[in-house]
């Protein structure tokens, strides 16, 4: 609170400080376009000589400089590319003064330079950065219209300082200063779009199900995001007190595009090769269309995009083990050995659906503006998996099918509106999204014996072991053994409505700036609903004569389909053999052995629906079964286990002020925000009976609140320099899953938790940037930054008995009494319970993430000959990060009798998670002419994957990734067309990690070159 009243105090000083200094005065607006194509040049900075009186342009290339003191002036107009100009004008008292102003070229030995698609896209990334009052880097319309990236993600993935994830081969997230997705805030507009989140499998009864927790965290996919309907892409590494400050990392801020002046078409279509899997079939139409009615003042935008592309992959996966507790003297690392390895040949192809519709009005003083954006992505997949478990001697062989589709929408009624002496921007926003799988099967066989167990593995490889896979026994040992159906429904929908106002003010012509102040509120609510039933294939010995559910339930598919169980009533693997012959080509070059067997979708698919159709197989029919004797598994554990509802309310104001003198700039304020929740979800234990099951629903309401000061300094000696320092403090709020109140109990005497009290996390941020510009020098930008991170959560593993002995955790806590009796407990042994619990707590240990980032952009404008058309691009990151990670190992408490377990802390120093060390993109192009190229270089170094806890050689790391890209268009003498090529991955490169003490593989991801060809027509 004594943050907020100095704020204000010192805010109050200046507005009166600047009433004492009231004189008439007059406007200064007007638009800064391109002499040569009367294109709008946004970020131009627009300022009276001798004064500190100057605005900067918007998208459109409009300024407005209010309050100027009557007088004659110097109006200086300069943009990074062009020449500058000035231009002699009088202010008269209560005049609003417009100007056209049209910049020229520069010239070099008389002539004047052309500037090229590819240069106008530089340039206006350049000015744009600039021009912002926080330190941010930019990636202009020219730059994404000229010659695009395939989604935004591969576009912000060229910026400095920023790495992605990956989906199907795809960028898909972006991780900003090596903070993951979660910890960074998505825009459009300047409005935070809705998690988009991923489900997975959650808790079920069937054994065949690793125990899991469902994941929805608040990162959002970028993949649906179109090029075509984006404007500009701004990331912003510092904030001010006007924005959210839900991001720690930074903010994504993507404006779309809306209607220019008169009458434009843009149609495209192209076609794509995907080098994996050998396929021609890929396509992208994009068409959109605008035009501006009643004297230019309402324009209309639409845009529709649609495409289909294949992303094939062969991914491996390799688990290993701890193989003896002795530690090298040497390497300092026990030994470890491989105990499954998993290979995945992945079959999916992805489609997007995608649409703008923008409406915009031009005010007497001010415009009304309607964005509309819907984003879907549809994929359908078909997984064939085989387990390769060196630790047991099994092989086993998944397969799962479904159809993931993806929603994204954002509505957006903004209102602008300039009073002379205020200014208001007020908005009514709705955001939505979607995460549905909708009966997906997963089907799972195995063969026991099917390699040779029991031999010494010590540090060897994936690659190393495949000797011992010489005991497959064929396809008619492999046995049906299970299978699952999960549907997973998320849906996230979130009203936000802001309020923004802003009091310029002058101290003369020496000092001006202005006040701003507003609020936010959203209203957010969350829901999934999971379910995961199941059954078990097994018929047993009387699959022939028993009455129970389970072996009616084999003799009703084996009849139904004409099939034959084996002497243990079992179903073997020739019935559902896939004859496909792709299927068993060689996976990865053969470095890690063969694909034995793969199974038919479709026959399987129609068993489980058979078996879905059919009552008397249902596990939760007290008709046929007592709820415990197998059959399908439908009940209230399958199916509200995962199940939550979850309402956020969120009210945020602030109050800062901009203010300019000398020649220093200096933002400060503060930024209140407050959230309140309540959280609806499901306790239980397993009880393994589809008829008894008992489900307890729990509600949890919460609430904090944060007070946040942000300040900013910029100082500009010299009109090349640009001095910047930014402090500001920020926020990253759990994930969903992790703060909810339920629990659930395992048939393993597991327990899963949520943690209704978790704290945000908080980070503390210091930021510099130098940047040197000029027309000849382009820009050449050097910061450094430095994060404090308290309260980041992580999910702690440790034994109920001790953790409550420690005061860590209680009991009690997992327990439910109805009517005074015990209705839910682990299990006991002497009153206690040796549960092993999975619990998210926050850190109390601080991170830190400390970073130097360079940029350079540079056009051989003044070159002689062909070389002025060259555009080269270059910028780096060095990032490093340092947190504990906390883990509890139960030891024994010396002198105690019977035995008593305490907790001993073994946390491990390491990097956060997707926090690379080295980041590089570059990129040179070339126009000439109607022809523009473009080279794309992306280099990360390897990032932390995972933590090993109590090992450390269970760290793994992603190893370096070097990518190539290559895009080219040529202009058509027709219609205003071209031609374009997009060549994406062009030297076939992996995405792997790997173990930490041998460096052998944990993980390979396989999807290989794409090539798009296309033609564009614009009028």
């Amino acid at each position: 609170m004594k943050i907020m009243t100095k704020v204000l105090s010192l805010l109050i000083m200046l507005f009166l400080a600047s009433s004492l200094y009231a004189a008439p005065s007059g406007k200064i607006s007007g638009q800064v376009k391109a002499a040569d194509t009367g294109e709008p040049l946004p970020g131009a900075n627009v300022f009276l000589e001798g004064t500190k009186l100057g605005s900067s342009t918007d998208l459109n290339g409009r300024f407005v400089i209010p309050s100027v003191p009557v007088g004659n002036y110097k109006l200086k107009i300069t943009y990074i590319g062009y020449q500058s100009k000035k231009i002699d004008i009088s202010v008269e008292d209560g005049q609003e003064l417009k100007q056209a102003i049209a910049l020229s070229s520069e010239i070099i030995q008389g002539k004047e330079i052309v500037v090229t698609a590819q240069a106008e896209g530089q340039l206006g990334a350049i000015n744009l950065q600039l021009a912002s009052d926080k330190i941010a880097n930019v990636v202009s319309e020219q730059r994404i219209q000229e010659l695009p990236d395939f989604n935004a993600a591969q576009a912000i993935s060229r910026l400095p300082g920023i790495s992605t994830t990956q989906s199907s081969g795809e960028d898909n997230k972006v991780v900003i200063r090596g903070l993951s997705p979660q910890y960074n805030s998505i825009e459009v507009e300047g409005v935070t779009l809705s998690a988009t989140g991923s489900s997975q499998i959650g808790l079920s009864s069937n054994p065949e199900i690793a125990a899991q927790n469902i994941s929805n965290d608040r990162s959002v996919d970028l993949t649906m995001v179109s090029p075509y309907m984006i404007r500009t892409i701004a990331v912003y590494k510092s904030l001010t007190p006007d924005m959210n400050a839900n991001s720690i990392g930074g903010t994504v801020n993507m404006e779309l595009r809306e209607a220019p002046a008169g009458l434009h078409t843009d149609l495209l279509f192209q076609g794509g090769h995907t080098a994996k899997s050998n396929t021609y079939g890929n396509y992208r139409a994009v068409a959109s269309g605008s035009q501006r009615f009643f004297n230019e003042k309402l324009g209309v935008y639409g845009l529709f995009n649609a495409e289909s592309y294949d992303r094939d992959a062969d991914n491996m996966d390799a688990v290993y083990g701890i193989a003896s507790s002795v530690i090298d003297s040497v390497t300092r690392f026990r030994p470890v050995q491989v105990n499954t390895v998993t290979f995945n040949r992945h079959v999916e192809t992805r489609k997007r659906y995608g649409g703008n519709l923008i409406l915009d009005y031009n005010l007497p003083r001010g415009s009304l503006k309607f964005v509309n954006m819907f984003a879907r992505l549809n994929s359908d997949f078909t997984d064939h998996r085989q387990n390769i478990r060196y630790d047991s001697g099994r092989m086993e062989w998944q397969l799962r099918v479904g159809e993931n589709v993806t929603d994204q929408q954002l509505h957006s009624l903004k209102l602008e509106y300039d009073l002379g002496f205020l200014s208001a921007d007020l908005s009514a926003n709705y955001t939505a999204s979607s995460n549905v799988l909708d009966k997906s099967p997963r089907i799972n066989f195995n063969q026991t014996d099917a390699l040779q167990a029991g031999v010494r593995r010590d540090n060897q490889k994936p690659e190393d072991l495949t000797y011992l896979l010489t005991n497959f026994k064929g396809v008619n040992e492999v046995v049906l053994r299970s299978g699952d159906l999960l549907s997973s429904d998320y849906q996230e929908e979130k009203y936000t409505y802001k309020a923004d106002f802003e009091l310029p003010f002058n101290l003369g012509t020496g000092a001006s700036g202005f006040f701003k102040f507003g609020g936010q509120v959203n209203n957010q609510s969350n829901s999934t609903d999971q379910e995961t039933p199941y059954l078990g294939f097994g018929g047993g010995a009387d699959v022939n004569t028993g009455t129970n559910i389970q072996p009616s339930m084999i003799r009703g598919i084996r009849d139904q389909f004409g099939l034959v169980t084996n002497n243990s009533g079992d179903l073997t693997g020739e019935w559902f053999i896939n004859s496909e012959s792709k299927l068993y080509n060689a996976f990865l070059d053969d470095r890690f052995g063969d694909i034995f067997y793969a199974s038919n979708p479709v026959l399987l698919t129609n068993i489980l629906n058979y078996i879905i159709g059919n009552p008397a197989f249902n596990a939760s029919n007290r008709d046929f079964s007592s709820g415990a004797q197998g059959g399908w598994y439908d009940g209230p554990y399958q199916q509200l286990t995962n199940d939550y509802k979850y309402d956020e309310d969120y009210y945020a104001g602030y109050a800062m002020t901009n203010f300019s003198f000398l020649d220093f700039t200096v933002i400060g304020g503060a930024r209140y925000e407050k959230v309140k929740t309540k959280y609806f979800a499901y306790n239980a234990r397993d009880q393994r009976n589809a008829q008894t099951q008992v489900m307890y629903d729990t509600t949890d309401f919460k609430e904090n609140e944060f007070w946040l000061p942000m300040g900013q300094v910029k100082y500009s000696p010299f009109d090349w320099l640009d001095i910047r320092y930014a402090y500001t403090q920020t926020l990253a709020r759990p994930d969903y899953q992790a703060i909810s109140p339920k629990f659930t109990i395992t048939q393993g005497n597991q327990i899963y938790t949520g943690n209704p009290e978790l704290k945000p996390a908080k980070a503390q941020n210091h930021d510099v940037n130098v940047t040197f510009f000029s027309n000849k020098l382009g820009l050449l930008t050097i910061g450094g930054f430095y994060k404090t991170i308290e309260n980041f959560v992580y999910t702690a593993n440790y034994q109920l008995d001790a953790a409550d002995l420690a005061g860590l955790d209680t009991l009690s806590r997992y327990q439910i009494v109805r009517n005074g009796a015990l209705v839910v407990t682990p299990v006991l042994t002497s009153g206690r319970s040796n549960a092993s619990v999975f619990r998210p707590l926050n850190n109390p240990f601080d991170a830190t993430v400390k970073g130097l980032e360079f940029d350079f952009q540079h056009r051989f404008w003044y070159a002689p000959g062909l070389l002025n058309d060259l555009i080269l691009g270059i910028n780096y990151a060095r990032i490093k990060s340092e947190t504990k990670y906390p883990f509890f190992k139960t030891q024994v408490i010396p002198g105690t009798r019977p035995p008593q377990f305490g907790l001993v802390d073994s946390s491990s120093t390491g990097r956060l998670l997707n926090q690379p060390n080295h980041v590089l993109n570059a990129y040179v192009g070339y126009d000439y002419r109607g022809f523009s190229s473009r080279l794309s270089f992306v280099f990360q170094d390897n990032s932390a994957r995972g933590n090993g806890g109590e090992f450390p050689e269970n760290d793994s790391f992603t190893k370096e990734y070097f990518r190539m890209d290559f895009s080219a268009r040529q202009k058509l003498p027709y219609f205003k067309s071209e031609l374009f090529l997009d060549v994406s991955n062009l030297n076939d490169r992996n995405t792997s990690w790997v173990q930490k003490s041998t460096e052998g593989f944990r993980g390979i991801e396989n999807y290989g070159l794409t090539a798009n060809l296309g033609l564009r027509v614009r009028y």
